[in-house]
């Protein structure tokens, strides 16, 4: 890998290549940047520089169309997918990418969720052996997180020289998944986001992102971050993943009709065209939030809970014990809400053990991609904060979830440890009192 001296990013103009490739131009390798007209690939460069706050990127990258493909690509070490999340789509660019690039590049893709084999279905042998899925998380400049996803034929020495440059020269958080749809942390956070919107269709938007606020452990509210991600690539990670996916929270995992309905009548989030979504947020205007029911917008009624403030002003005050004690005790609906959010998260972790990740890495892996990659609470590091397995256990039988066998076959010594079982470091940085 000592020889990536050039990178290919097709899909280069659009907000994924262009924040990806970034990361390669910040390492010093230079970059070409395809899409489908130069101007388009400028303004990927454009927002690349912008994002990065630095100019000296622009000595690294340089604007091609798809047209130069051929002329180009021959020249280049790696070959960096990142068009849109369709199978067609990018199997079509992997059609001309095999005939034209030279051997023993590496061709990846971005995919979110698509699966590494059958993207390289009908390719030829060189191509398989260096294809493998390089998934950053959204945005690369802020997140780690780097899932890897190796086809059946890529030899060991790929394998490693991916993961020691992936690691060494662009400074990410390798986690290593299986190929299953949504790998690691798209199949565990999306279940989580998506839940959150069927629970909106009933308690409303501003309350579910209330009651599952950065208090719980996230970076942000789990329906302004579809907002953030753009509901029509949350929806295309969700079909793929429940047209696929059969689990013991296969209900979670249907798209609600309303959801639909919001993308029909182009609210996409905060990339729509009138970059509205679950809110509308407009300078020097009060904020706005959708009715499920009516898809019209309200001015929020910035609603509190008297068990969510007191939690917030423990964990400002660094009092995490007593914030989680809260949690765990108080009563009525909304507390069971985020207890069930809460304790669901853990439980649908735990089962994907061995499933998405290898079996020997145990919680590890997820723990690592759902910090590095979402920036969440792992989900070990909830079960200590809960007070250990057995303790966890208890309030999930208590609430009616799934107990999985490898959360059930941790040691539990009784005591609150918070930064041992993830190994995880410091993961009260996740717990934020917004």
């Amino acid at each position: 890998m000592t020889s990536i001296k050039k990178i290919a990013v097709l899909g280069g103009g659009g907000a994924m290549g262009s924040q990806s490739g970034a990361i390669f131009a910040r390492a010093g390798v230079r970059c070409l940047f395809f899409d489908l007209t130069v101007d388009k690939a400028q303004a990927g460069i454009d927002a690349a520089v912008k994002q990065s706050r630095s100019d000296v990127l622009k000595k690294y990258i340089e604007p091609r169309s798809f047209a130069d493909m051929e002329k180009d690509l021959p020249e280049c070490d790696w070959i960096f997918e990142a068009v849109a999340e369709n199978l067609d789509l990018k199997s079509s660019y992997f059609i001309k990418t095999d005939k034209i690039r030279k051997k023993g590049s590496v061709v990846s893709t971005v995919s979110s969720s698509l699966s590494i084999k059958e993207l390289a279905v009908g390719r030829s042998d060189d191509f398989k052996k260096h294809f493998l899925g390089v998934h950053f998380f959204n945005p690369p400049g802020n997140l780690q997180a780097n899932e890897l996803t190796f086809h059946p034929m890529n030899t060991a020495n790929l394998k490693n020289s991916v993961s020691a440059f992936c690691k060494q020269n662009l400074n990410r958080i390798n986690i290593v998944t299986l190929d299953r749809p949504g790998f690691a942390g798209n199949r565990i956070g999306f279940q989580f986001l998506n839940e959150a919107v069927i629970y909106a269709e009933k308690y409303g938007v501003e309350k579910i992102d209330y009651l599952l606020g950065p208090y719980t452990g996230r970076a942000m509210p789990p329906l302004a971050t579809l907002d953030h991600v753009g509901l029509d690539i949350h929806r295309a990670i969700m079909n793929n993943i429940s047209k696929k996916v059969t689990d013991e929270r296969s209900g979670t995992h249907k798209i609600q009709a309303f959801f639909e309905k919001m993308i029909e009548n182009g609210i996409m989030g905060r990339k729509g065209r009138d970059s509205s979504g679950f809110y509308i947020r407009e300078k020097n205007k009060p904020v706005q939030v959708i009715d499920p029911v009516t898809l019209k917008y309200n001015k929020v009624e910035n609603i509190t809970f008297d068990f969510v403030e007191k939690a917030k002003q423990f964990i400002h005050d660094g009092k995490y014990a007593d914030a989680v004690d809260i949690i765990k005790n108080a009563a009525g609906v909304e507390a069971d809400i985020v207890r069930h959010f809460i304790l669901g998260y853990i439980s649908y972790s735990f089962f994907r053990v061995g499933e998405v990740t290898p079996k020997e890495e145990g919680i590890h892996g997820i723990d690592r991609v759902m910090a590095y990659g979402f920036s969440w609470v792992p989900p070990s590091g909830w079960v200590d904060f809960l007070g250990g397995p057995g303790e966890t256990i208890k309030l999930m039988e208590k609430a009616g979830l799934p107990v999985p066998d490898k959360l059930r076959s941790l040691p539990d010594n009784r005591t609150r440890r918070y930064d041992r079982h993830c190994r995880v470091p410091e993961i009260t940085k996740y717990i934020l009192a917004g």
